[in-house]
């Protein structure tokens, strides 16, 4: 049936008198006018979109006998009102075309929002955002897939402007516009544009809009009223009740082979026939079954319409309590029970049940994964979520009123925290001067537990530009924030959008916890923000000394701080100023990025709070040197560090025979910082800070962002003013550190054999002097020698073979962490496989490989491989040294020869 077929098209015809006549035709001549212009431009929506389905006129013109079947043969539109729709119909969908928009791709190369999604699909395919610079140059493959997200996300936006946009002709020098006449463009283009737009909108959104009447114009009869309000709700239902073939021919599924996430929506609307309407319901039903390779097809089908019911639902009641006159069609026949939609559009070896993941108590779930099971219970990670998530907002603000060009003192935010005493009890308060948060902000998306607003369409829709100009948030998840319940249950969410009024500041407030709704409400005069940003208070349901009480957890020893302390050793290195409310005065704890430019002292009293003063006055004697900055090789510094060397704490008993027994040592560990707050991993036996990245949601697991090979020229040179003191404990640590962020390890040594402890020039020359070489556990031969020793023979003096080197066994790690199923992950952030063996280039052993390689002359990836051989075989016992004339037999870890390296015998001959 053509769309002049259709009741509402008659409509144009069936007016009496000269002047109703003629307006009539002239609307309805135009219309066609501009429906063969839209034709045009819908045939190319599939050249840029070639995934979706059917958006050319057929669709537009579709909408048309939807419209009739939803709305019933009583149901009246004036003249002006059919061609104010019939604009709004043919281009609320165009912009899914490039051809749409006036300019094309050029033209959306300079909207931040295209930036945007382009950075969002690099990082869909690369897992790691663009820099600012790069956007520019973004692969082929990249633009590609950013075109139609870009499309999808904008289209609804492009079709407010389309019905009074020009597109020039550069040959010939004229404009073309899809309305030509531009008297109807001019009072009827901006409205249809917008009636257009809005079928993406929220429907409460329409009353807000559209709910006043136009009156007709100069022209036309007085009753020509043109009703936006219903002309909105007409086009959301018949755009969304448009499922049928006509959408998804199978031939043209077969030519153009959509994706597979796209062909399950060719699929359905393949199978489905024209609905028809009894009583208030549409009834749609499929001329196949669907087969059981076919099923994800059918649940998509029942989404789809699902959200038809709703919006004819919310339709419904928006025209009913406006006193508008009702549409006929008010739901979707069965699609509140399974058993009887699965009657109307069938199946065929399988039965639709609803069995997909549920989650029965969302509240038990949030409390465990937003809580203790994720965080492990330490109340610091509540202040610590929150500061991050109010330094993101403070980077947010500032990105955008740089990328709005504003003047630089304009540009400003910061971080407050404060303990304020109340009736109640102690409240936390974080306060920021940063982005803010919308009403529908704070009552979704904040609320959208493992989802991050960052990420979100809404964030590229409500802040343009954000993503592609750099800004990076910390906070990645969608969690962080629920872990302010793990410290109390009455909290309250103060927020007002850095452009907005003060009469916008909205509040979000916890009474008991998530177990009960929140309320929303707009802020009292007391609440209201004089700046824009967000202010999060908690009630501590906790006693306050479990905030202020830090130390190491393996000490035993957790002495009590003030709240500036604990929020520096938190937050040692935040990018925004951090200050800190108490007793009247604001004082700043951290300033942005200082710790890059403090001095040395300063610094680590920041870091190491949780050492007793002794204790860090002395480890600060012993530090390898200032620390040094490392940096990137475009001068970004990403760590400032020095080597951490122990101090002993010695037991009050001293055995005279075997020397002074030591109980602990005890050094620094440089903690890894994710967004300028503290993980609970950290680098060993170093001093200061290193920037990284988190391995898992909860953020207490990170590794450096550089690579350990980045840190290679600061390691030799800690190595340089390193020495050999047999004092040094535990000195194999120091060198193994060393070793594993790839340094030099120069006068220090690596290895020991009969002549002594070794560098690895002496042991490159041990071994050239040598055929075979038997590398023995360093822990073996020292049990050995204490077991001889311990025998009182004093001339039962054990001595190494002249073929043996002593070596560590295993492998260390650079990294360490306080959690549980860490050590994966931090282990192979320095261990990256190189020669596919355990042992690996970048570590003791593997230097004395790597000397044993050049003093043989043969391939180093041979040694490697043949001493991993070897390590795995079934290890004998080998001659390692002699007590007198008594050879000392041990299990070697792996034993080389040169001749079988170098090709001239078998291994084992």
């Amino acid at each position: 049936m053509s769309y002049q077929d259709t009741n509402l098209w008659r409509t144009f015809e069936a007016f009496e008198g000269d002047r109703a006549k003629q307006e009539a035709r002239r609307l309805a001549e135009q219309f066609i006018r501009s429906r063969e212009h839209a034709l045009l431009i819908a045939a190319e929506i599939n050249r840029d979109f070639p995934d979706l389905t059917q958006h050319d006129i057929s669709h537009i013109d579709a909408l048309w006998g939807y419209a009739d079947l939803i709305c019933g043969e009583e149901y009246i539109l004036n003249p002006a009102e059919l061609y104010v729709l019939g604009i709004s119909f043919l281009v609320h969908d165009l912009a899914n075309g490039l051809a749409a928009i006036p300019g094309g791709l050029e033209a959306l190369s300079e909207s931040p929002r295209w930036r945007d999604v382009v950075a969002a699909e690099y990082r869909a395919l690369h897992g790691v955002y663009p820099s600012p610079g790069s956007l520019t140059e973004a692969a082929a493959q990249v633009r590609e897939r950013a075109i139609p997200r870009f499309l999808r996300e904008t289209h609804a936006e492009y079709a407010a402007t389309l019905p009074q946009s020009a597109y020039p002709d550069h040959t010939s020098g004229q404009s073309y516009y899809l309305i030509e006449d531009i008297e109807l463009r001019t009072q009827y283009g901006h409205l249809a544009g917008r009636i257009a737009a809005s079928h993406w909108w929220p429907s409460k959104a329409l009353r807000q809009e559209f709910d006043v009447r136009i009156g007709a114009r100069a022209s036309m009869p007085d009753s020509w009223q043109v009703d936006p309000l219903v002309l909105a709700c007409i086009l959301r239902c018949a755009d969304a009740a448009h499922l049928d073939s006509r959408r998804a021919p199978g031939l043209l599924r077969a030519v153009r082979k959509p994706s597979a996430e796209s062909e399950a929506h060719w699929v359905f609307q393949d199978k489905l026939q024209k609905p028809h309407i009894k009583e208030d319901r549409l009834f749609y039903t499929s001329l196949s079954p669907f087969t059981r390779e076919q099923s994800e097809s059918w649940w998509l089908c029942y989404e789809s319409l699902s959200a038809l019911d709703h919006e004819l639902s919310a339709v419904d009641s928006i025209l009913s309590d406006s006193g508008r006159k009702r549409i006929q069609a008010r739901s979707v026949a069965g699609i509140r029970d399974l058993e009887e939609i699965s009657r109307n559009i069938t199946t065929e070896g399988w039965h639709p049940i609803d069995a997909r993941l549920k989650v029965t108590d969302v509240v038990s779930l949030v409390t465990r994964l937003g809580g203790k099971e994720l965080y492990g219970g330490n109340p610091h990670v509540a202040i610590r979520e929150l500061i991050t998530n109010a330094a993101d907002a403070v980077r947010a603000k500032k990105t955008m009123l740089e990328e709005t060009g504003a003047s630089p003192w304009e540009i400003f935010g910061d971080v407050t925290t404060a303990l304020k005493e109340s009736k109640d009890g102690t409240w936390l308060s974080v306060r920021d001067t940063g982005i803010g948060m919308s009403k529908d902000v704070l009552a979704g998306a904040l609320l959208n537990f493992g989802t991050s607003y960052w990420d979100s369409v809404e964030a590229r829709r409500d802040l343009p530009g954000l993503i592609s100009s750099g800004f990076r948030p910390a906070g990645q998840f969608g969690i962080g924030f629920f872990s302010v319940f793990m410290i109390g249950d009455a909290v309250k969410v103060v927020s007002r959008r850095y452009d907005a009024s003060a009469d916008d500041t909205f509040v979000l407030e916890f009474k008991d916890g998530i177990s009960r709704r929140p309320m929303l409400r707009t802020a009292d005069a007391g609440e209201r923000l004089a700046t824009g940003g967000t202010e999060v208070q908690v009630l501590l349901k906790a006693n306050v000394n479990e905030i202020l009480s830090v130390g190491r957890s393996d000490s035993g020893d957790r002495s009590l701080r003030t709240f500036a302390e604990v929020c520096g050793w938190l937050c040692p290195a935040l990018d925004v100023d951090l200050y800190v409310f108490q007793d009247g005065t604001r004082s700043l704890v951290v300033g942005a990025d200082d710790w890059k430019t403090v001095d040395d002292e300063q610094l680590i009293d920041r870091l190491y709070v949780d050492h007793e003063p002794a204790e860090l006055e002395e480890l600060k004697k012993v530090l390898n040197g200032p620390l040094m900055a490392i940096t990137t090789r475009e001068g970004d510094v990403m760590a400032r560090l020095a080597i951490s060397r122990s101090i002993v704490k010695y037991d009050s008993e001293e055995d005279a025979d075997d020397g002074p027994r030591y109980s602990t040592s005890t050094s620094f560990s440089a903690p890894i910082i994710v967004g300028g707050v503290r993980s609970s991993a950290a680098m060993d036996h170093a001093a200061g800070i290193v920037l990284g990245k988190p391995t898992r949601a909860a953020r207490d697991i990170a590794v450096p962002l550089l690579e350990p090979a980045d840190f290679g020229s600061w390691a030799t040179r800690q190595a340089l003013t390193l020495d050999n003191s047999s004092e040094e404990i535990p000195r194999e640590a120091l060198v193994s550190l060393i070793a594993e962020l790839h340094g030099q390890t120069g006068e220090l040594h690596i290895a020991e054999s009969s002549v002594g402890k070794m560098t690895f020039l002496d042991v490159l020359e041990f071994c050239a002097a040598k055929d075979r070489i038997v590398f023995l556990q360093d822990a073996a031969w020292i049990n050995y020698v204490h077991d001889a020793r311990d025998t009182g023979d004093e001339g039962a003096i054990p001595r190494l073979s002249d073929d043996v080197l002593l070596a560590s066994g295993g492998r260390g790690s650079a990294l360490v962490g306080s959690r549980y199923g860490a050590d994966d992950a931090l282990f192979s952030w320095s261990f990256k496989g190189a020669y596919g063996y355990f042992i690996e280039p970048n570590s003791v052993t593997g230097l004395a490989l790597r000397a044993i390689a050049q003093a043989w002359s043969v391939n180093e990836v041979d040694v490697f491989s043949t001493y991993d051989r070897s390590k795995r075989s079934k290890r004998r016992a080998e001659t390692v040294g002699y007590v007198g004339d008594k050879r000392i037999r041990l299990k070697a870890m792996a034993v080389l020869e040169r001749d079988v390296l170098t090709g001239g015998h078998e291994e084992g001959e």
